[in-house]
């Protein structure tokens, strides 16, 4: 029987398979790091293929642009950010405390994730209007995610009720962000240690009088969330 008949006389052969998952991470990582280093306008697709050691005709089997290496670069860290997030949101514990857990999963995933977050920092506005937008939907979560958090706070007299809860929050998470641009591995502070930090700030700045007081004062509320992490 030929490889044309039998079923019928359909051509037989290795099923087609897309690009290896692995090889694709690394030729998004040696991007990331190309990008990082010289910005996504001075990166070449060129660039990226030597970076890994292949012809830039070869790219394309990936991509289509170089766009689509910022996208995915962007996109995948804004996506397992907000999974990261959601186990402060599902937490059961004061606002005070959600808010320290909220702050300590961005620092030590944005260290983790330096690269790629510092990336998405600088970079986001060369995405296309429609990857913007769905990208920025994603930031909108996160940040009504701190929101919440703190309209939980104002609720039980933790947090100040004077402040604007969603400005309070578009503030807090551009502090956050703000790491990005000085943060360096190996330094004095591991990413834990300066959770505590941006924690011990961030929280006396928002809190009540009533929660400050309740605290004993103002310094031993700024000592009081140190070390709180999601599922602490």
């Amino acid at each position: 029987m030929s490889a044309k008949e039998g079923t019928g006389g359909g051509r037989r052969g290795r099923p087609r398979r897309g690009p290896d998952p692995d090889r694709v991470q690394e030729i998004v990582d040696a991007a990331a790091e190309i990008i990082l280093t010289k910005g996504y306008s001075a990166t070449s697709i060129q660039d990226i293929a030597d970076s890994v050691g292949i012809l830039k005709g070869s790219l394309y089997h990936y991509v289509r642009t170089k766009e689509d290496f910022l996208y995915r670069i962007i996109k995948d860290v804004y996506d397992e950010a907000l999974t990261d997030i959601a186990r402060v949101t599902d937490m059961e514990a004061p606002p005070l405390e959600r808010l320290a857990a909220f702050i300590h999963a961005h620092i030590t995933f944005a260290a983790k994730h330096l690269v790629a977050y510092t990336i998405q920092v600088r970079e986001f506005d060369r995405l296309s209007p429609d990857r913007r937008e769905e990208i920025r939907q994603g930031g909108e979560n996160y940040v009504e995610a701190l929101q919440r958090i703190l309209e939980d706070g104002q609720g039980t007299g933790d947090v100040d009720a004077s402040l604007d809860p969603r400005l309070t929050a578009v503030v807090i998470t551009g502090s956050l962000n703000s790491m990005t641009r000085w943060y360096q591995p190996g330094g004095s502070l591991a990413p834990e240690q300066l959770a505590d930090v941006y924690a011990s700030f961030i929280i006396s700045s928002v809190a009540s009088s009533e929660a400050a007081d309740g605290a004993g004062g103002l310094e031993k509320l700024r000592v009081a969330f140190r070390g709180i992490a999601p599922g602490s």
